[in-house]
C-alpha cells in the first residue's frame, strides 16, 4: 500500500513536469505563430503590388512577354515536387498530411504519366521520411524553417529558377506542396505549380473597369519591366509559401501542446482521485486494526 502511494506521488510529480513543458511549448508556439501571421500579412502586399504591376506590363502584349521562358509549357522533361514541412517534431498531423500529399502526386503522376519526378525537400522531417523509403531526392534545405528567414527563400527561390532556365537539366515543372495557412485554427495541404508560371496576375490588381481605358507608357520597354518584375514576383512567391507554413506549423504545435496540457490535467486529476482512495482505504484500514486491537484489550 505504501509502495503503491509512493509510486502515485511520483507519476503525479512527474506528470506535472510534463504539463509545464506542454504549456511553455504551447506559449512559445503561440508567440513564433503570431509573428509568422505578421510576416505573412507584411509580404503579401508587397506581391499583390508586383503582380498589379505584371498585369499592367502584360496588357501591353509584347511578343517577347507571352513568349518568356518562365513563361512556357514544356511537353517533357524532369519534373520536381518541393515539399515543405517542419524541422521538429510535437505538431500533430503536420508532417504527416503534406508527406502523404507529396507521394500522392509522386505516384500519380509516375503511374498516369510516367513522369520522372525527384523531391527537393524543405525542412528536416520530409528529407528523413523520403530518404528513408529512398525516394529521388534532388536537394534538400535543413533547418531553415526554424527561423524563417527572407534570405533562406531567396536562396530556394534563385536555385529553382535557375534549374528551370537551365536546359541541360532539361526540367518540365516545378510544384510546391505545402500547408497553406487559413487561421489559427484551419490550415490546409496545397498543391501550387511554381515552374512554369501561370499568369495568375491576371486576375489581381485594379478591377478592369478601372484598367482597360488607360494606356501606359513604359520606359524603357514593357519587356524589360517584365523581365526585372519577375525574378521579384517569384521570390514573393516563395517566400509567402514559406511563410505560410511556418505559420501552420506553429499553428499546428500551439493546438497539439494545448490538447496536451489538458490530457496533463486529466491525468493528474484521476491520479490524485486514486490516490487519495488508496489513502482514505489505508486509513480505514489503520483505525480497523486499532478499533480490534482496542475491543481485544477490553475483553480481557
Amino acid at each position: 500500500m505504501a509502495q503503491n502511494l509512493i509510486d502515485l506521488r511520483r507519476r503525479i510529480k512527474a506528470v506535472m513536469n510534463t504539463q509545464k513543458t506542454t504549456q511553455a511549448m504551447k506559449t512559445v508556439s503561440a508567440a513564433k505563430m503570431r509573428r509568422s501571421v505578421m510576416e505573412l500579412k507584411r509580404s503579401r502586399p508587397i506581391m499583390e503590388k508586383i503582380a498589379s504591376l505584371l498585369k499592367q506590363v502584360s496588357q501591353a502584349s509584347h511578343p517577347g512577354i507571352k513568349s518568356h521562358p518562365l513563361l512556357k509549357e514544356r511537353k517533357s522533361g524532369h519534373n520536381f515536387i518541393v515539399v515543405v514541412s517542419s524541422d521538429k517534431g510535437l505538431c500533430g498531423a503536420f508532417n504527416s498530411h503534406v508527406i502523404e500529399t507529396a507521394e500522392e502526386r509522386y505516384h500519380n503522376r509516375l503511374n498516369r504519366e510516367g513522369d520522372n519526378i525527384s523531391f527537393i525537400t524543405v525542412g528536416n522531417k520530409a528529407f528523413k521520411h523520403f530518404k528513408k523509403r529512398k525516394y529521388p531526392i534532388a536537394k534538400d534545405y535543413h533547418s531553415i524553417m526554424g527561423r524563417l528567414k527572407y534570405e533562406s527563400a531567396l536562396d530556394l527561390s534563385e536555385y529553382l529558377r535557375d534549374i528551370f532556365l537551365n536546359p541541360e537539366e532539361g526540367i518540365k515543372s516545378i510544384e510546391f506542396v505545402f500547408t497553406a495557412y487559413i487561421s489559427a485554427s484551419k490550415y490546409e495541404v496545397t498543391v501550387s505549380q511554381l515552374f512554369p508560371i501561370k499568369m495568375e496576375w491576371e486576375g489581381s490588381g485594379e478591377s478592369e473597369g478601372e484598367t482597360e481605358d488607360i494606356e501606359y507608357i513604359f520606359e524603357p520597354s514593357a519587356e524589360e519591366i517584365f523581365r526585372a518584375l519577375l525574378p521579384k514576383y517569384i521570390n514573393s512567391k516563395v517566400f509567402q509559401t514559406l511563410l505560410q507554413s511556418a505559420a501552420s506549423e506553429h499553428a499546428a504545435r500551439m493546438i497539439a501542446m494545448d490538447l496536451a496540457t489538458r490530457n496533463a490535467s486529466d491525468m493528474i486529476r484521476d491520479l490524485t482521485l486514486t490516490m487519495n482512495k488508496l489513502r482514505q482505504a489505508s486509513i480505514t484500514k489503520e483505525l480497523l486494526e486499532i478499533m480490534t486491537a482496542t475491543e481485544a484489550l477490553t475483553t480481557k
